[in-house]
């Protein structure tokens, strides 16, 4: 039974935009040419791919089933027919499996060829959809996460990628030419959501920075692939070291100064006119390097050279590439070798223009002459190429412009339990408790652990709830305005006669107009009472009663508060039935009253509690010291 056809006639369980929803039924077992294979699926813009499968030469059809080329028993000649088999080009109908088969072919050499090829197939459906909806839930755990989302800075300017990703992928107009709003408005918002929130969870989750070809890459992957599959894809690329991608701008560099050296050891004119052009450096290489020939090839022409670089890796840039400038430079105009930019315009005209034939290119880049292998200067080994990558390494460190990468702070990130978040919900609000939090505690998740909608309203439930929390975030909402304001605890809120606590603690206004007030030392007074004592040891008793005096936590029967001031009063106090509340201004907090100046007394309706739990593996922040033991 098909598996994809039995997920298309059952419900779909998750939430989520699923690609299997988007998808016709299936054909007959006996009518789908396609029924073992993945089908390819453009997710990236929704437009209906050829599902055809021409002739190959040598052989009557593509195959219908794994494995893709019958093996000989002979590990390297297979190796070649496959490599072949991919330069010819891959059906747009095969290629979501091809390029899947032939990523996991090269990340993992140690697996059997038959676990290789069930990647290609619909055997992996529900593993690498799993994966990818769990990564999506751990970034995204609330639509307004994704919405928050931007395009990371990879190595190339954001906002830049993004007027090119919308440019070359979609065909809208660059950001001078029409509004960006009216834009996204007219197609494939969608699509751009996509491919942002696709390139965030690379950078978030994968841990890749600097990697100009990535979102090119990923755009293209998407055209082609369920969006599960090209995540699958990227994440064993980045697993391959430098065999697809430069995961460094040093990396960037050396293969860009590589491309240089390769070019004038085969065509030294066409070198030697590029230099002249100033062509031959990192950034007149950014068609090639940057942006993987979309800016001067056909699509076609680009995705047959994806076909090839999925199983070859970098050797397919720097071969294809070479020989690409090699023709083109011989039909460029006096005009056209003026600069890199005109150079580039003169390539892309002959690439599109009748005597550019791309099979043709592809065979002689590979030493073939009609069907008869020529005679040749053999293009380098891969060997060879690595190392003259690693030699190029030093020169690279030298010259790198040390291109500082943009950064966007992430929200904190909740734990999806059975009590509904409702006060930290929106990834914004979230974003500013992240910034509230001290650094130490900016890569963790919330959880729910008290809410007066689910718990009940009493200082009682409070303490119970909160016993097994040291550090905790309580929000409250403010009915008098619709404010909702809260504090941070560094201990454990528990009903005690003395004050706890310490410096790490702060008050603070989430909305409207957000703001924190940290608790600071009183520096002047410091200063005046160093002075005026001779013994350090008193020096820091007057640190330490200044700290005491400030109040941090402060916890009874009857009410909850932090901080306090000479006139008895709390930047924050809560009744014994969390009903009512008041703030002021607070001894080291220094904050303004947290609803506003004029809401000092004020009505509360929700209030909700959250400790901070691990994000890497959700455990509890406060359950076990991670540094015991690890110097002992």
């Amino acid at each position: 039974m098909n598996y994809l056809r039995k997920k298309l006639n059952g419900s779909s369980s998750s939430g989520k935009d699923d690609w299997r929803s988007k998808l016709e039924p299936a054909p007959s077992m006996e009518a789908n040419p396609l029924r073992f294979f993945v089908r390819s699926l453009n997710t990236l813009t929704g437009e209906s791919l050829d599902e055809t499968l021409p002739e190959r030469k040598k052989q009557k059809e593509w195959p219908l089933k794994p494995p893709i080329i019958e093996p000989t028993g002979n590990a390297q000649k297979d190796a070649r027919r496959y490599k072949a088999l991919c330069r010819e080009g891959i059906p747009p109908a095969l290629r979501s499996a091809i390029w899947i088969t032939s990523v996991v072919t090269k990340s993992r050499p140690y697996q059997s060829k038959e676990e290789t090829e069930d990647f290609g197939t619909l055997v992996k459906v529900e593993v690498l959809d799993h994966g990818w909806d769990t990564v999506r839930q751990s970034l995204f755990p609330d639509v307004s996460d994704e919405d928050a989302a931007t395009i990371p800075d990879f190595g190339i300017d954001p906002a830049q990628m993004q007027d090119m990703l919308l440019k070359d992928y979609f065909n809208l107009p660059k950001d001078d030419e029409i509004d960006a709003e009216k834009r996204l408005s007219e197609r494939t918002a969608k699509g751009v959501r996509l491919i942002t929130i696709f390139l965030y969870a690379a950078r978030e989750n994968l841990g890749v920075e600097y990697c100009p070809l990535l979102p090119d890459i990923s755009a293209m992957l998407l055209s082609y692939m369920p969006v599960s599959y090209a995540y699958a894809a990227i994440r064993e690329m980045t697993n391959t070291e430098d065999y697809y991608l430069p995961m460094s701008e040093v990396e960037h560099y050396a293969w860009c100064k590589t491309f240089g050296d390769l070019l004038r050891k085969m065509y030294p004119q066409t070198a030697l006119i590029m230099s002249n052009c100033g062509v031959l450096t990192p950034d007149g290489l950014g068609p090639i390097f940057r942006r993987f020939f979309i800016p001067v090839l056909r699509r076609e022409h680009v995705h047959r050279i994806l076909d090839i670089f999925l199983i070859e890796g970098n050797k397919a840039l720097f071969r294809i590439g070479t020989v690409i400038l090699c023709l083109c430079t011989y039909y460029l105009t006096k005009a056209e070798l003026e600069g890199v930019d005109a150079f580039w315009k003169g390539v892309k005209r002959v690439t599109h223009s009748k005597i550019f034939h791309f099979d043709v290119l592809v065979k002689q880049a590979y030493g073939f002459n009609g069907s008869k292998y020529r005679s040749r200067r053999s293009f380098p080994r891969r060997k060879f190429i690595q190392k003259l990558v690693g030699y190029n390494h030093q020169w690279a460190s030298t010259f790198a412009s040390g291109h500082i990468l943009e950064f966007t702070d992430r929200p904190l990130g909740f734990v999806d339990g059975n009590i509904p978040i409702v006060l930290a919900k929106k990834a914004n609000e979230r974003l500013k408790l992240m910034e509230f939090l001290p650094f130490a505690y900016k890569s963790t998740k919330i959880e729910m652990i008290y809410s007066t909608n689910v718990h009940g309203r009493s200082v009682s439930m409070f303490y119970k709830h909160c016993a097994q929390a040291k550090h905790t975030i309580t929000l409250i909402e403010v009915l008098n305005n619709g404010s909702t304001i809260g504090m941070f605890a560094t201990d454990t809120w528990h009903n005690n006669r003395k004050m706890y606590g310490d410096g790490e603690c702060n008050l603070f206004r989430l909305k409207p107009d957000p703001v924190c007030f940290h608790w600071r030392h009183d520096i002047t007074q410091s200063l005046r009472s160093m002075l005026s004592i001779d013994s350090v040891d008193e020096s820091e008793n007057s640190i330490k009663t200044e700290a005491i005096v400030g109040q941090f936590m402060i916890s009874r029967e009857n009410f909850i508060s932090m901080g306090n001031n000479e006139d008895g009063e709390s930047g924050l106090r809560l009744n014994d039935d969390l009903s009512k509340g008041s703030s002021h201004k607070a001894r080291g907090f220094n904050n303004d009253p947290l609803p506003g100046d004029e809401y000092t007394e004020f009505d509360i309706g929700l209030i909700e509690v959250y400790k901070l739990v691990r994000e890497i593996d959700g455990r509890d922040i406060d359950k076990e010291d991670v540094w015991k033991g690890m110097f002992d």
